[in-house]
């Protein structure tokens, strides 16, 4: 799998692969699939983050997410 640039991003997709998320790289952004498959919880990851507080938002996002599937 390509890196991503940015290494908090870069830490935190190596932690998503390693829980069983599925990447994949497009031309400008990376796309992370939730392992329950549901086509719903599916997300891009940019390529260059939009503020300082991406990383933050997108962690929010899978936490949100982690509780809405259990």
């Amino acid at each position: 799998m390509p890196r991503h640039q940015n290494k908090d991003i870069e830490a935190l997709l190596q932690r998503l692969e390693a829980n069983g998320w599925r990447l994949t790289k497009k031309s400008k952004y990376f796309r992370i699939y939730c392992p329950c498959l549901d086509w719903q919880y599916q997300r891009s990851v940019h390529l260059t983050p939009s503020s300082s507080s991406y990383v933050t938002n997108l962690t929010k996002w899978i936490a949100r997410l982690h509780r809405e599937t259990t």
